[in-house]
Protein backbone atom coordinates (compact mmCIF):
# COMPACT_ATOMS: atom_id res chain seq x y z
CA UNK A 1 0.00 0.00 0.00
CA UNK A 2 1.19 3.51 -0.88
CA UNK A 3 1.23 6.75 1.37
CA UNK A 4 -1.77 8.30 -1.56
CA UNK A 5 -3.76 4.61 -0.87
CA UNK A 6 -3.59 5.23 3.24
CA UNK A 7 -4.27 8.45 3.61
CA UNK A 8 -7.21 8.74 0.98
CA UNK A 9 -8.70 5.60 2.71
CA UNK A 10 -12.10 5.25 4.49
CA UNK A 11 -10.52 3.48 7.09
CA UNK A 12 -8.02 6.33 8.27
CA UNK A 13 -11.06 9.01 7.23
CA UNK A 14 -12.48 7.43 10.41
CA UNK A 15 -10.22 6.83 12.21
CA UNK A 16 -8.75 10.31 11.82
CA UNK A 17 -12.01 11.83 12.37
CA UNK A 18 -12.75 9.71 15.29
CA UNK A 19 -9.39 10.46 16.70
CA UNK A 20 -9.61 14.24 17.16
CA UNK A 21 -13.36 14.18 17.87
CA UNK A 22 -12.22 12.15 20.81
CA UNK A 23 -9.82 14.66 22.36
CA UNK A 24 -11.68 17.96 21.09
CA UNK A 25 -13.69 19.98 23.81
CA UNK A 26 -17.51 20.93 23.83
CA UNK A 27 -16.87 24.10 21.61
CA UNK A 28 -15.32 21.29 18.78
CA UNK A 29 -11.91 22.99 20.04
CA UNK A 30 -8.83 20.13 19.44
CA UNK A 31 -5.53 21.28 21.41
CA UNK A 32 -2.49 20.14 19.36
CA UNK A 33 -0.65 17.08 21.07
CA UNK A 34 2.92 18.75 20.83
CA UNK A 35 2.33 22.68 20.38
CA UNK A 36 -0.67 23.29 22.26
CA UNK A 37 -2.10 25.28 19.65
CA UNK A 38 -5.68 25.20 19.76
CA UNK A 39 -8.08 24.34 16.76
CA UNK A 40 -11.28 24.15 15.19
CA UNK A 41 -11.66 20.24 15.02
CA UNK A 42 -12.89 20.78 11.53
CA UNK A 43 -10.36 22.39 10.14
CA UNK A 44 -7.78 21.21 7.68
CA UNK A 45 -5.14 22.88 9.99
CA UNK A 46 -5.85 20.14 12.26
CA UNK A 47 -4.33 16.68 12.04
CA UNK A 48 -4.66 13.06 13.78
CA UNK A 49 -0.58 12.44 13.48
CA UNK A 50 1.37 9.41 13.91
CA UNK A 51 3.88 9.26 16.80
CA UNK A 52 5.16 5.30 14.50
CA UNK A 53 5.03 6.83 10.91
CA UNK A 54 3.54 4.75 8.66
CA UNK A 55 5.97 5.71 5.70
CA UNK A 56 8.95 7.06 7.30
CA UNK A 57 11.07 6.53 3.49
CA UNK A 58 13.24 3.05 5.25
CA UNK A 59 10.31 1.01 6.40
CA UNK A 60 6.83 0.55 7.45
CA UNK A 61 4.61 0.13 10.50
CA UNK A 62 1.33 -1.04 9.17
CA UNK A 63 0.75 -2.67 12.74
CA UNK A 64 0.44 0.48 14.59
CA UNK A 65 -0.98 2.98 11.59
CA UNK A 66 -4.53 2.37 13.39
CA UNK A 67 -3.85 2.21 16.84
CA UNK A 68 -5.24 4.73 18.69
CA UNK A 69 -2.78 4.32 21.09
CA UNK A 70 -0.08 5.65 18.39
CA UNK A 71 -2.71 8.80 17.38
CA UNK A 72 -2.70 12.40 18.44
CA UNK A 73 -3.96 15.65 17.04
CA UNK A 74 -1.46 18.12 15.91
CA UNK A 75 -1.31 20.72 14.27
CA UNK A 76 -0.41 21.21 9.82
CA UNK A 77 2.44 22.87 11.46
CA UNK A 78 3.55 20.32 13.85
CA UNK A 79 2.87 17.22 11.70
CA UNK A 80 3.58 18.09 8.07
CA UNK A 81 6.81 20.57 9.04
CA UNK A 82 7.95 19.16 12.47
CA UNK A 83 7.92 15.42 11.54
CA UNK A 84 5.62 15.22 14.01
CA UNK A 85 7.69 16.26 16.89
CA UNK A 86 7.46 13.22 18.32
CA UNK A 87 9.77 12.85 21.57
CA UNK A 88 6.46 15.88 22.52
CA UNK A 89 4.32 13.48 20.90
CA UNK A 90 5.09 10.29 22.70
CA UNK A 91 5.15 12.57 26.19
CA UNK A 92 1.39 13.41 25.69
CA UNK A 93 0.40 10.02 24.68
CA UNK A 94 2.47 8.42 28.07
CA UNK A 95 0.14 10.49 29.76
CA UNK A 96 -2.73 9.59 28.38
CA UNK A 97 -2.47 6.39 28.15
CA UNK A 98 0.14 5.47 30.48
CA UNK A 99 3.82 3.84 30.03
CA UNK A 100 2.95 -0.15 29.65
CA UNK A 101 0.19 1.32 26.25
CA UNK A 102 3.44 3.06 24.84
CA UNK A 103 5.61 -0.30 25.31
CA UNK A 104 3.05 -2.69 23.78
CA UNK A 105 3.04 -0.05 20.96
CA UNK A 106 6.84 -0.43 21.08
CA UNK A 107 6.83 -3.92 20.68
CA UNK A 108 3.64 -4.27 18.34
CA UNK A 109 5.39 -1.41 15.91
CA UNK A 110 7.72 -4.52 14.62
CA UNK A 111 5.06 -6.77 13.65
CA UNK A 112 5.11 -7.94 10.04
CA UNK A 113 1.41 -6.53 9.00
CA UNK A 114 -0.12 -5.65 5.77
CA UNK A 115 -2.64 -3.88 5.09
CA UNK A 116 -4.45 -5.93 2.81
CA UNK A 117 -8.42 -5.02 1.32
CA UNK A 118 -9.67 -7.33 4.73
CA UNK A 119 -7.66 -5.43 7.02
CA UNK A 120 -8.38 -2.07 5.77
CA UNK A 121 -11.73 -3.09 5.77
CA UNK A 122 -12.13 -4.13 9.17
CA UNK A 123 -10.27 -1.32 10.28
CA UNK A 124 -13.01 1.07 8.68
CA UNK A 125 -15.52 -0.81 10.26
CA UNK A 126 -14.37 -0.48 13.56
CA UNK A 127 -13.76 3.43 13.52
CA UNK A 128 -17.15 4.09 11.78
CA UNK A 129 -18.60 2.44 14.53
CA UNK A 130 -16.61 4.03 17.03
CA UNK A 131 -17.07 7.35 15.20
CA UNK A 132 -20.81 7.12 14.89
CA UNK A 133 -20.95 6.54 18.44
CA UNK A 134 -18.88 9.62 19.52
CA UNK A 135 -21.25 11.43 17.48
CA UNK A 136 -24.50 10.27 18.96
CA UNK A 137 -22.65 11.86 22.34
CA UNK A 138 -20.94 15.02 21.00
CA UNK A 139 -22.36 15.65 17.77
CA UNK A 140 -20.62 15.82 13.95
CA UNK A 141 -18.80 19.40 13.60
CA UNK A 142 -18.23 17.88 9.96
CA UNK A 143 -21.90 18.22 9.06
CA UNK A 144 -22.41 22.03 10.45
Amino acid sequence: MKSKQFYSSPAWRYCAKYVLLYYANDDYMVQCSTSGVWMPVNSSKAHCGHLHKVFDGTKTNFATALEFENLAPQSHQENVYKGGNQLEMYRWLVNKHGQKAMDLLEIKKNIICKLDKFTMEYWRDYYKQKFNELVAVKGNPWKK
